[in-house]
């Protein structure tokens, strides 16, 4: 009698599962062959792809039944579908966090599942394939890529994550950051200037006073100038005034009031706020008469407090105003036949004003200005108030050279008769900056 031994083989042809008839002697000679070439179960190799369908069937349990295990991490932690909560779902609804859609093993359906194919056991026993629990203890996922991964007697083929590798985010592709070109440091602001201007003016009183005669002097002058400047910031808010200027005063008819001007400025100037400032300036200044004497015949010691504010009223207008007092210990000189004459002129200065200027372009602009000055002499009875109106064009010609026209009217009372301050001028002057330093 031949005992015929049949095993359900998973042929699947449409819906009918094929069963095949082995003879025993057959059956026999086949595991003798599984022996020798390691492939049974309890000495079954991690090698998916040398495993036959048939028996990797025949063996394992169904997929379904088995929990998804955690992979191991870099850090050795689980990572994976039971590090999301998800461990109690069946292994078919959890894809290995490590084999993608985009995974060659996923897409060709070359990954196993199965307890018997990814976990060698001492002993196979239907009883512990068929716990979940117990099976799935010893599932691990495997990359079937590369057949140089470590492996576990216990855990299988261990997958070590990358550290750029995140359970949540999936691989972290570190950017490289872009080059960012070094920019040149920018130049320092320049802090030293000389000046050169020229001015040419008429005036109906160029002496503020009744001459001889009884009548106002008038006369047209022309002032060369020269002029150095300092201007270094101490803070953020403080500049630091230094200036050095001489002065030619020369008339064309009266050439005999011709003199020359020295004078020295020492201050410092703050901002009190975006739109306003403080300056307190030292002046020195000296008048000479021109030729080989060089007799000094006017000296004036200064020290004046000033503010002044900015405001503007449109785009291209914009208000600015000031409060100046200033002390002025002044002695004039001059000459008689029994020797030199020396004349307190030392005063309190107090003037106030405004300028209105307009942007025509930004190489042109118009402006009208008033003053109101009030002077009370220490020395001298003697109080002035006199108040001036002056208009004036500027176009600059270049960022360093620009050309200004002006003209306008005083008028005032003084305490003293012979004072007069009523006048008429108007005039021309250009003037060139070179940044030194």
């Amino acid at each position: 009698m031949i005992l015929l031994v049949t095993i359900l083989q998973p042929f699947y042809l449409g819906q009918v599962f094929v069963a095949q008839q082995h003879n025993p002697l057959h059956l026999t000679l086949i595991s003798l062959g599984l022996l020798c070439l390691e492939a049974l179960p309890g000495q079954a190799s991690p090698r998916p792809l040398d495993i036959q369908p048939a028996l990797e069937q025949a063996l394992a349990p169904q997929p379904h039944t088995l929990p998804l295990a955690p992979v191991p991490s870099a850090s050795g932690d689980a990572a994976g579908a039971l590090d999301t909560g998800a461990s109690d779902a069946p292994a078919a609804s959890l894809p290995s966090p490590a084999l993608t859609a985009t995974d060659p093993a996923l897409a060709s359906g070359l990954y196993l599942t199965t307890a018997a194919a990814l976990t060698p056991e001492p002993e196979f026993s239907p009883a512990v394939a068929n716990n979940s629990d117990e099976a799935g203890k010893g599932l691990a996922q495997a990359d079937l890529n590369d057949e140089t991964l470590p492996s576990d007697p216990e855990l299988g083929v261990i997958q070590v994550r990358s550290l750029a590798e995140d359970a949540d985010l999936g691989i972290l592709r570190i950017r490289q950051p872009p080059e960012i070109p070094v920019l040149a440091a920018p130049p320092s602001p320049k802090v030293g200037f000389l000046t050169a201007r020229l001015a040419i003016a008429n005036s109906d009183n160029i002496l503020l006073a009744f001459n001889d005669v009884g009548g106002l002097t008038g006369d047209t002058f022309l002032r060369p100038s020269l002029a150095f400047a300092v201007y270094p910031t101490l803070g953020p808010q403080t500049v630091l005034i230094g200036t050095a200027d001489l002065g030619l005063q020369r008339y064309v008819s009266q050439s005999t009031l011709n003199y020359d001007d020295l004078r020295f400025r020492v201050g410092l100037r703050q901002g009190l706020s975006p739109r306003s400032y403080g300056q307190l300036m030292f002046t020195y200044q000296e008048l000479f008469r021109p030729g080989g004497n060089r007799a000094r015949f006017f000296k004036n010691t200064s020290l004046g407090l000033t503010l002044g504010r900015r405001d503007p009223i449109a785009p291209r207008l914009t208000f600015d105003s000031y409060y100046q007092i200033q002390f002025n210990g002044a002695q004039s000189r001059s000459e008689t036949a029994s020797g030199p004459v020396i004349t307190d002129f030392s005063r309190l200065f107090q003037s106030a004003g405004g300028y209105l200027g307009y942007e025509i372009s930004p190489q042109l602009q118009a402006g009208l200005s008033y003053q109101l000055n009030l002077i009370d002499y220490t020395a001298q009875d003697r109080y002035d108030a006199f108040q001036q109106i002056l208009g004036q064009v500027v176009y600059r010609i270049t960022p360093r050279v620009r050309l200004s026209v002006y003209g306008g009217v005083s008028f005032g009372r003084s305490s003293e008769p012979r004072v007069q301050f009523n006048d008429t001028f108007f005039g021309a002057a250009i003037d060139a900056t070179i940044p030194l330093f």
